[in-house]
């Protein structure tokens, strides 16, 4: 239901019963306490790893019940990757690059009072030189009960946590249920965003399948746009990216889009001189990378360039040029101001080609966006 892990290597250090194996010895010596922070250095001495035997350091903290804390591991010299565990020695939390610069970060709220171990160490093996390790606290955001569905309405926004209590999704993270109602046609776009965690939706149908999902809509964040196929009840999951339970507050939105479409996956046409209101959203045609693309057909009314823009700000925009048999004649990405296409190409009088819009990367992101072409002697 959901995509490939992206802690795989928190994974393959964690037995059946979800503790961690690690190499050397245990007792430190290294202390560090709420609204601390230290230096250290991770050197070839360290005990290692079994998994990807790199180098780590442990730190003992003494924590309370419902803390929220956030666990910060900076370093200029290596890539730096954070596990934390109970005194049982269960994972209660990993990551790679969720700070500022790639470094990581670990949101979390205890679960009981008692000593935890903070392990430091490295993506890989090359945690080599100085770092350091500090420990904050982060203010409770306004949000549900911990576990309890809720609704949002159309055109309403609301604040949400990923926490322990939440519900588990099939992989393992945090999710959050939503519920809405939608008409048979209507055009929505569903936005989750987060300065947390890597935001992640799912979007459930009335029939409880999977109608779309979304990862990285805008940096971190995730947005889902559609037509609703059918009326009824939708829900919404917001979780994470990756198996890692994150913890985090978020930001939900759901709204109406108005404009003239076509229907998903109708093959339009478009004119020289002319421009088309588009939209990209499940019941398009996908490319083999899985994003969703739009089909036109256009017939070169002259001899001359082709010039075709394509404008959204809402994705990256791709446009693909090719014959009327769909050999590939052009591409084009971000030659245009910003993140947008311009894709320009000589073509021949009365020959009709296709133009195909789309976004860039693999996976499916939608929304609207404006294609415009013309031929230049």
């Amino acid at each position: 239901m959901r995509r490939a892990a992206s802690v795989a290597i928190a994974c393959l250090l964690i037995t059946a019963c979800g503790k961690l194996n690690f190499g050397g010895g245990g007792g430190s010596g290294r202390t560090i306490a709420l609204g601390s922070s230290q230096g250290s250095a991770i050197t070839d001495t360290d005990p290692r790893m079994r998994g990807n035997r790199g180098p780590y350091q442990v730190w003992d903290l003494k924590g309370k019940r419902g803390q929220r804390l956030v666990i910060d591991m900076t370093s200029s010299a290596f890539d730096t990757y954070l596990y934390l565990r109970d005194s049982d020695g269960f994972l209660l939390a990993a990551d790679d690059d969720s700070g500022d610069d790639n470094n990581a970060r670990v949101r979390t709220i205890l679960p009981r009072n008692g000593r935890y171990r903070i392990i430091a160490t490295s993506f890989g093996q090359a945690a080599r030189g100085d770092y350091r390790l500090a420990i904050s606290e982060w203010p409770a955001p306004e949000a549900p009960q911990a576990g309890k569905a809720q609704s949002i309405g159309m055109e309403d926004t609301k604040d949400g946590l990923l926490e322990p209590g939440d519900e588990f999704s099939g992989d393992g993270p945090y999710q959050d249920r939503w519920s809405f109602d939608a008409t048979a046609g209507q055009r929505l776009r569903i936005e989750m965003t987060s300065t947390d965690v890597d935001a992640y939706l799912i979007l459930l149908g009335p029939d409880s399948q999977v109608v779309a999902t979304n990862d990285d809509a805008n940096g971190r964040d995730a947005a889902i746009v559609l037509r609703a196929a059918a009326a009824g009840h939708y829900t919404i999951l917001a979780t994470t990216y990756g198996d890692a339970p994150k913890v985090g507050a978020y930001r939900l939105g759901v709204k109406t889009v108005t404009g003239e479409f076509a229907d998903p996956g109708q093959v339009q046409e478009i004119s020289d001189g002319q421009t088309r209101e588009g939209q990209l959203e499940p019941g398009d045609s996908t490319t083999g990378s899985g994003s969703y693309v739009d089909a036109y057909t256009f017939r070169a009314p002259s001899a001359g360039t082709l010039t075709a823009g394509m404008q959204s700000s809402e994705f990256d925009t791709y446009l693909t040029l090719q014959d009327a048999n769909g050999a590939q004649l052009a591409t084009d990405d971000d030659t245009g101001e910003g993140t947008n296409a311009l894709l320009t190409h000589p073509v021949t009088a009365g020959t009709t080609y296709r133009l195909l819009a789309g976004t860039y990367g693999a996976g499916a992101r939608g929304g609207a966006y404006r294609l415009l072409v013309r031929v230049s002697p």
